[in-house]
């Protein structure tokens, strides 16, 4: 639809400029300036039918592009959902397929593993039954070679006993004999008279047992009366009842060390109730004496006091104690033994 607008607007212009006069006035210029305004409206007419057609046939264009872009987009989902349905079910099938394939390998391949197993199975049971077999009878042959053996044993045993003994069991054979005889019948008499020879007899067994205790007793009191008597001449003669001055001899263990710098260091240890010896004289009295190897026959009987010592101490030795007397005896090999000289 057209219509028309007015628009009135205030211009200002301003002017400047220069006037000559004549000479007859006496010549010259003058300057002029200012500013005119004026009004100054403006009517414009728009013409908009031309664009309203334009807009309508547009309209109809769009509208028509519109169903047609409507009818494209749903050719083309249609066409997409059947491509994508073709295309799942192209590969659900193939999955399937391959699923069911690999499946049907595995269940052949453990089929055979199955198979083969069970006849190893089989074979080993098999041969189970007869190991089971054969211990049985090995198991009944053994245990009755060990049964004749102990039956033996007891029997052997049952006779040595009764040999040992036999005058106790003969004992017994004979009481069980009378008592049987007496308690087997009527007769009172011979009741009592058993019992009276059993009451003489069981006084002198205990009259016997006591003898035998109190000999056992005496012969005691002699072997240490004897032992007593021989340690007291054995000391009465060792023992000397005089006053004289001797010497006497305690061991004592020297050790010398030589460490950085070529420091030494000199230890002596020995018995500390010897009070009377002065560690500092041991030390430079040893220290001071010379040194000579030791005869072979002094190093034969250390040697074999060392080795039946070792042998003795390390019997029943683990590894870490073998180890020890390795390195012990190691080490008492690579010593040369000497004593101080005289």
């Amino acid at each position: 639809m057209s219509y028309r607008r007015s628009f009135t607007k205030t211009i200002a212009v301003h002017y400047s400029g220069s006037v000559s006069y004549s000479s007859k006035d006496g010549g010259g210029t003058i300057p002029y300036s200012g500013t005119a305004y004026e009004d100054v409206t403006v009517t414009v007419e728009v013409d908009t039918d031309p664009l309203e057609n334009s807009v309508s046939h547009c309209n109809s264009t769009v509208n028509t592009l519109t169903g047609a872009v409507a009818a494209t987009e749903a050719a083309q989902i249609a066409s997409i959902k059947a491509n994508a349905q073709r295309v799942g079910g192209t590969i659900i099938n193939g999955f399937f397929k391959t699923v069911r394939s690999e499946i049907s390998q595995q269940i052949n391949e453990l089929q055979n593993r199955i198979d083969a197993t069970l006849l190893h199975l089989q074979g080993l049971a098999k041969r189970c039954v007869d190991k089971q077999r054969q211990m049985e009878t090995d198991y009944h042959r053994i245990s009755e070679r060990y049964l004749k053996i102990f039956d033996e044993l007891d029997s052997e045993l049952h006779n040595r006993i009764y040999e040992m003994n036999r005058g106790t069991f003969a004992f017994k054979e004979e009481c069980d004999t009378i008592s049987a005889r007496a308690t087997g019948s009527d007769m009172v008499g011979t009741v009592a008279v058993g019992g009276s020879e059993s009451a003489r007899l069981e006084a002198r067994i205990a009259a016997s047992v006591t003898k035998r205790d109190a000999l056992t007793a005496i012969r005691k009191a002699d072997s240490f009366l004897k032992k007593k008597k021989s340690t007291e001449e054995i000391l009465r003669n060792c023992m000397r009842d005089d006053t004289d001055t001797a010497v006497y001899y305690t061991p004592v263990c020297y050790m010398e060390t030589v460490g950085e710098h070529n420091t030494s260091d000199k230890k002596i240890y020995r018995n500390k109730n010897m009070n009377e010896l002065n560690d500092r004289q041991l030390t430079d009295t040893i220290g001071n004496t010379r040194w000579r190897p030791a005869a072979q026959a002094d190093t034969d009987m250390i040697d074999l006091h060392f080795n039946t010592e070792v042998s003795t101490r390390y019997a029943t030795a683990d590894p870490h104690d073998e180890r020890v007397r390795d390195y012990v005896t190691q080490m008492f090999k690579n010593n040369k033994i000497q004593t101080l000289t005289k």
